[in-house]
């Protein structure tokens, strides 16, 4: 203990002058963008591992019928719109753009981690300290390769709370707003916050309702222009018939072939309901094997795509982030700032443990527990107290 000390010690000698000054802040925290910035440009374009997932694929179909002048209402519409744009502009060459996105989305991640760290902390070295773990963390870097939804759904939905604390509303409800269209199961934070700053703060924030169902309402409004139908997304009674077999890492992605029968959203919950009540004891473990493959400290192999180390690694992420990270949340959750970062942990938590737990879906909400834990990490290495270590001035 006294040699940890000492090395603590040694650190902070070494670290407090440079927070000292605004020049000293700004460099630290130049040093750790850019060091985030090149580990991601070195797992975008130099790790040659793969880009397209199965998902993927689907994007990219739904983008080429909107280009086509058509529409296919399956996912969200987020993503395939930003494909079709990057396809307008670029041809062949979207692809290559679309991670340099990923890239710059995920680097301007880091810089609002430490701006809402320090804003609703009152503290510049747990800004630091988040943004840090977020230029490193290794699930940050490894997402940013996949031409998926997650870099832009963290982006979004981290970018929607950075306005927030600003006191930016409009831009904040557009970010949400945008988040939804991108990945429909971030609308519940959304609401909870709005419903939380009513009944919290006796506000109603109208400007960032209205920004928020603009997007929304253009969406649909295409949607039904284009079908009949006024829809955001389609694959709901998909979704759920995967979740009647999704236990852990296994999903039955035919299961919908063998059920020919259900065609709407409230077949397939009934079906859902039916398979509950038919073996209760099958449906707990099911659904917990869901929990453990999201948020359990040695997640499964997931059919072969990660090695021990990975599954290590993984394990000790989601411990550092649930135990430091609900701690931290817990000791501070008397400022309405601060407890509003939990949303994201509990909306994934349960929506992903009954649904489908795949383990990307932690993605979006992995910068939020960071935050929280760097507080925790803070408060050991500085040796204070919990009540010492209050904001200076009440946040929210």
């Amino acid at each position: 203990m006294s040699l940890m000390n000492r090395s603590v010690g040694k650190l902070r000698s070494r670290i407090d002058p440079w927070l000292a000054t605004d020049r000293g802040v700004r460099s630290l925290l130049n040093g750790i963008v850019l060091v985030g910035f090149l580990l991601r440009i070195y797992v975008a374009y130099f790790t040659h591992l793969p880009r397209m997932d199965r998902d993927s694929f689907e994007y990219f179909s739904q983008a080429d019928k909107l280009l086509a002048g058509g529409y296919v209402n399956y996912f969200p519409q987020g993503y395939p719109f930003l494909i079709a744009l990057f396809k307008w502009c670029a041809g062949d060459r979207a692809s290559d753009l679309l991670i340099a996105m990923n890239v710059l989305m995920s680097t301007l991640t880091i810089w609002f981690v430490f701006d809402i760290g320090k804003r609703i902390f009152r503290r510049v070295s747990i800004g630091l300290i988040a943004a840090l773990i977020v230029a490193v963390l290794p699930t940050q870097l490894n997402y940013v390769r996949w031409l998926m939804t997650e870099v832009p759904t963290a982006f979004f939905l981290l970018g929607a709370f950075f306005f927030y604390f600003r006191d930016r509303k409009w831009l904040s409800g557009l970010f949400f707003g945008l988040a939804t269209l991108v990945r429909t199961d971030e609308a519940p934070i959304f609401v909870l916050l709005f419903a939380l700053a009513l009944l919290w703060q006796r506000r109603w924030d109208l400007r960032m309702l209205a920004a928020a169902i603009l997007p929304l309402l253009l969406v649909g409004s295409y949607c039904y222009s284009k079908t009949g139908n006024f829809s955001i997304a389609g694959h709901s009674r998909i979704n759920i018939m995967y979740s009647i077999t999704a236990s852990g890492g296994y999903v039955d992605w035919y299961y919908q072939d063998k059920h020919p029968e259900v065609t709407t959203t409230g077949q397939a919950v009934k079906l859902y309901i039916d398979h509950m009540k038919a073996d209760p004891g099958g449906y707990v473990k099911q659904k917990l094997a869901n929990l453990w493959e999201l948020w359990g400290f040695y997640p499964s192999s997931s059919d072969g795509n990660r090695g021990r180390i990975a599954r290590l690694g993984i394990g000790l992420e989601n411990f550092f982030m649930l135990f430091f990270g609900l701690y931290g949340w817990w000791q501070n959750r008397r400022s309405f700032s601060i407890f509003v970062l939990i949303l994201p942990f509990a909306v994934a938590l349960p929506l992903h443990t009954l649904l489908l737990a795949l383990p990307r879906y932690t993605y979006p909400v992995e910068p939020f527990m960071v935050l929280l834990a760097a507080w925790t990490l803070y408060r050991i290495i500085m040796g204070r107290t919990a009540a010492s270590l209050a904001p200076v001035v009440p946040a929210g």
